[in-house]
Parts: structure tokens; C-alpha cells; sequence
């Protein structure tokens, strides 16, 4: 087991030999991930397996686990948002290739070796995320719909006023 994460590996060659790697990764580092976050601080636990199963397909798979800070689309607020990411990812170097893995896999074409760990780790986090960031828990999110007030002495000025005007012309 190798305990850090490089920048930069062989998956093919890495696979062949059947390796595992863990460590941890900061957000920071993963350009794709962080305008989706409400903060660049924190960082992930990686544990990557590459292999060969015994169909011989070259595979990745482990575990993404962290805690992301999210923005509540709802109250505009910050949310953590736990992450539990179980990749299972079939290697391979074309799209025929890719039209021939069986359905436990999910392709990661390999466009260039050796490939960058974080843009491949910021894709299955960017599959992960919730397309609408929201508390789980509406109450959450009431302290704001409570605080709001209309402002007071401005009368609300209707769009169909002048609807109104024209419907009573004869």
C-alpha cells in the first residue's frame, strides 16, 4: 500500500502491478470542485485499489470520503454536506473499449498517461453533488423567511394594472 497520493500516475501501468494507494487531497486542489463550495478549506480521504479482476479489465475502485461546504440554494446559507464517493471505474483506452465493460464498471477513458489524481477524483465528486444543495431540514432554513419583512409605505405595484385600465374602456 503506498500512503500518499502523487500528482500524477500510470492507472494502466499502476493496475498491472495491482495497487493501493491512500492518503488525503485538498479541496483546494481541485479547480473543477471549488466554485461549487462555499469554502476552499478542508480536504478528502482517498483510498484508490487498481487491479486486474479476473475478466482481466483493468479497474479503479475505493473510497472518497470528506466533508464539503456547500451553499444552501434555499437560505443562501452554508451546509455540510458529507461525502461518501465508492468509485468503480473500468479503465480502458477507447469507447469501443469502453461499449464492452460490463455493467459493474463505469468507464474512465484514458486520454493521456500518466493521468493528474485530482481531475479524476473531481469527477466522481462532481457526480456525487446534489444538483440543488438544500438542508435536509426546512427549519434550517427558516431563520432567514422569518427575518424578511416587505418594506413598509411602498405600495405593491400591479403588472395588470393596465390590463385593468383597457378592460373597462367600452
Amino acid at each position: 500500500m503506498i500512503d500518499h497520493l502523487p500528482d500524477r500516475l500510470d492507472l494502466y501501468a499502476t493496475a498491472e502491478a495491482g495497487r493501493v494507494l491512500q492518503g488525503r487531497i485538498k479541496l483546494a486542489s481541485l479547480d473543477r470542485v471549488l466554485s461549487l463550495l462555499a469554502t476552499r478549506e478542508g480536504e478528502l480521504q482517498v483510498l484508490l485499489e487498481l487491479g486486474r479482476d479476473q475478466d482481466g479489465t483493468r479497474y479503479l475502485s475505493g473510497s472518497i470520503k470528506g466533508m464539503l461546504v456547500l451553499q444552501c440554494q434555499r437560505c443562501l446559507e452554508p451546509m455540510e454536506y458529507p461525502l461518501d464517493v465508492r468509485p468503480r471505474l473500468g479503465l480502458v483506452q477507447s469507447q469501443d473499449e469502453a461499449e464492452r465493460l460490463t455493467e459493474f464498471y463505469e468507464p474512465l477513458i484514458l486520454t493521456r498517461e500518466p493521468a493528474l489524481l485530482a481531475e479524476v477524483i473531481s469527477d466522481e465528486v462532481l457526480l456525487a453533488l446534489p444538483i440543488v444543495p438544500l438542508h435536509e431540514d426546512m427549519s434550517q432554513c427558516q431563520t432567514l423567511a422569518s427575518e424578511f419583512s416587505a418594506p413598509a409605505g411602498t405600495p405593491a405595484n400591479n403588472p395588470f394594472a393596465v390590463l385593468e385600465q383597457l378592460k373597462q374602456k367600452p
